[in-house]
C-alpha cells in the first residue's frame, strides 16, 4: 500500500500588537482613547502617532479604516486614536472636534480638545514611557483641522503633523512655524474643497479655508525659499517648501482625489478606487524624520 502525502506550504502570520481602551476626565467630562502597541519588548523612547478621526467618526472606525496599525507593526511606534465628543443616545459615536470654525457640537459647546489631547499625551507617557520628543499628529477632515490647531496651540508637544483632507480652521498659526507639515489633499474633494468654500457634500455647514490659503498662513512666518515640485506618479504631485525661518512644509496633491484617507478602507475609497498612495505610510515616512529638541 502506497501512501501519498500532500505538502502544503507553511503560512507564517506576523504577530500583531494589542489595542486597549482608556478613559480620563477633562473638565468633569469622561473622555476616551484607544492605544495600539505593536510587539515590542520595551516602549521606552518609542515614538507615538496620534490619529484623529473625521467629523461624525470615532476612534474605533479610524483604527479600522486607516491601516495605521500595520504601519506601526513595521515602524515600531505606538498609535493613539482619541475620541472626539458626540451627541446623545444613538448619536454618541458620531463625534467631532473643536478645531476652530469646525465642527458641530464640539464647536458649539466650546469643547477644549487641545487640553484633552495634552492629557492624552500625558496619560500615554505615564503608561508606556514614550519618547515625548517624537509625538506626531495626523487626522482626517475635521481631525486634520484639529491636527493644525494642536500645532498652533501646543507646538512644544508636537514634533510634526500630517493633515489629510482638512484645512486650517483657526485664524493664526505663527506659533507652529517650527512644526514640520505634510498636507495631503485631493483636488476633487467635495467635502473640504481644495479651493475652499462649502463643498457639495459637506455636512459641517461652514465655509472651509482653501488649501492654498492654508499653505499661505502656515508659511507666512517661515520665510520659504523657492518651491520644489516632484511627481510621485501620474496622480500624485508634491510641492515642497524649505524655509529659512521654520520647519519644512510639503503639500501632496492627488489628481482627481476625493474626500478620503488615501489607501484606507473607507466606503469612498472602495467606490473611487482611491489607492494611489497610502496616507498612513506617507504619514510615518514623513514624521519619523523629525524630533523635538531636548
Amino acid at each position: 500500500m502506497v501512501l501519498f502525502y500532500i505538502l502544503f506550504p507553511r503560512i507564517v502570520v506576523a504577530e500583531k500588537g494589542q489595542s486597549t481602551y482608556h478613559e480620563l476626565v477633562v473638565k468633569d467630562v469622561i473622555r476616551s482613547y484607544i492605544v495600539y502597541k505593536p510587539i515590542i519588548s520595551d516602549t521606552k523612547n518609542v515614538p507615538v502617532m496620534i490619529v484623529l478621526h473625521g467629523g461624525l467618526g470615532n476612534a474605533k472606525y479610524m483604527e479600522k479604516m486607516t491601516g495605521m496599525n500595520d504601519v506601526a507593526d513595521t515602524g515600531k511606534f505606538i498609535v493613539v486614536y482619541p475620541n472626539g465628543t458626540g451627541g446623545r443616545f444613538f448619536k454618541k459615536n458620531r463625534r467631532t472636534w473643536n478645531a476652530g470654525r469646525c465642527c458641530g457640537r464640539a464647536v458649539r459647546g466650546r469643547v477644549d480638545d487641545t487640553l484633552f489631547i495634552e492629557k492624552v499625551i500625558e496619560g500615554v507617557n505615564s503608561k508606556f514611557s514614550i519618547d515625548t520628543r517624537r509625538v506626531y499628529v495626523t487626522g482626517m477632515s475635521n481631525g486634520a483641522m484639529m491636527a493644525y490647531r494642536l500645532a498652533c496651540e501646543i507646538p512644544d508637544k508636537i514634533a510634526a503633523i500630517i493633515p489629510v483632507s482638512g484645512t486650517l480652521a483657526v485664524g493664526n498659526c505663527d506659533e507652529a512655524k517650527n512644526i514640520p507639515v505634510l498636507h495631503i489633499h485631493g483636488d476633487r474633494d467635495n467635502n473640504v474643497p481644495y479651493d475652499g468654500g462649502k463643498g457639495s457634500r459637506s455636512v459641517a455647514g461652514v465655509s472651509h479655508r482653501s488649501v492654498p490659503d492654508t499653505m499661505e498662513l502656515i508659511l507666512k512666518s517661515r520665510q520659504p525659499i523657492p518651491l520644489e515640485t516632484k511627481e510621485i506618479n501620474s496622480k500624485v504631485r508634491v510641492l515642497s517648501y524649505r524655509c529659512s525661518n521654520g520647519a519644512p512644509v510639503d503639500l501632496m496633491v492627488i489628481k482627481g482625489g476625493a474626500h478620503v484617507w488615501p489607501g484606507g478602507q473607507g466606503r469612498n475609497n472602495r467606490s473611487s478606487g482611491h489607492s494611489q498612495i497610502s496616507a498612513s505610510k506617507q504619514a510615518w515616512e514623513f514624521a519619523k524624520q523629525f524630533s523635538k529638541e531636548k
